[in-house]
Parts: C-alpha cells; sequence; structure tokens
C-alpha cells in the first residue's frame, strides 16, 4: 500500500504538470489553430488523453485509502477547475475527470459523502452540470 501523503502529493503533481503543458499549449497557439480544420489547436494535444489515463491508474490506487484522506483527494478533484477558468484547454477536462472518480464514492464515510453531496451541489448548479458531475452526484446520493 503507498503512502497516503504520497498519492495525496503525486495528485498534486499530476495536476500541476498537466496545468503547466496546458498553460503552455495556450501561449504557443498560433489564431488560425482549429479553425476550420486548420492546425490541431490546443484541444487536440496528446497531454489530455495521457492526464486522464494517469489519473485512472492514480484512483485506482487510492482505493485503499481511508475516508478522510479520499475525501481530501475528492475535494481537490471536485474543486481544481474553477481556479482554471482560464484556460479553456484544461478547464473542460478538469470537470471531465470527475467521472473517473465515481467508483472511489462508496468508500468514503456517509459523513464525509454528505459533506462532499453538499458541496459539490453548490458548487455544480443543475444547469451547469456536464454528465459526470451528474454522476458523481449521484453517487454521492447513494452513499448514505
Amino acid at each position: 500500500m503507498s503512502d497516503p501523503m504520497e498519492l495525496l502529493e503525486e495528485l498534486q503533481s499530476l495536476y500541476t504538470g498537466y496545468l503547466l503543458k496546458t498553460a503552455q499549449l495556450e501561449r504557443d497557439r498560433k489564431p488560425a489553430d482549429g479553425l476550420l480544420g486548420m492546425g490541431s489547436g490546443p484541444a487536440a494535444d496528446p497531454c489530455h488523453d495521457r492526464f486522464a489515463q494517469e489519473l485512472e491508474a492514480l484512483l485506482h490506487r487510492m482505493d485503499s485509502l481511508p475516508s478522510s484522506q479520499l475525501f481530501q483527494a475528492l475535494s481537490f478533484i471536485y474543486t481544481a477547475p474553477f481556479a482554471h477558468r482560464d484556460n479553456p484547454s484544461a478547464y473542460w477536462m478538469l470537470q471531465a475527470v470527475h467521472g473517473l472518480t465515481v467508483p472511489l464514492i462508496p468508500r468514503l464515510s456517509p459523513e464525509d459523502a454528505q459533506a462532499l453531496r453538499t458541496q459539490y451541489q453548490e458548487d455544480y448548479p443543475r444547469w451547469e452540470r456536464l454528465p459526470a458531475q451528474k454522476q458523481v452526484l449521484a453517487a454521492l446520493k447513494r452513499n448514505r
């Protein structure tokens, strides 16, 4: 079993690396990238798929974390998009990967699940929820 603190640090490091890469992609963006099929643009970079794959692998390793540390990790993942709205290459992916967390939600204590659910509902109003957010909320509601 990995050290819980190391896993949380690895999570933060994964996000930091991804965000640095996408910020660089945005800075290097050419005006016509992605326009009318010309150029691929930052959204097509393989870093997005790599990030999702690495996050999924890390989340599998977090399966044995106690509820309190799992709560920390999920809180981090669920709030990450808000600080990066100005980075369109990353913003949508940061929301989409919420769906990868659903298998971990049953490992939360009912109290931690309720706290996450309350915050998640406030952070993601009904009219802004994507399918991933709907999946997360459904899983949080089932964990009572």
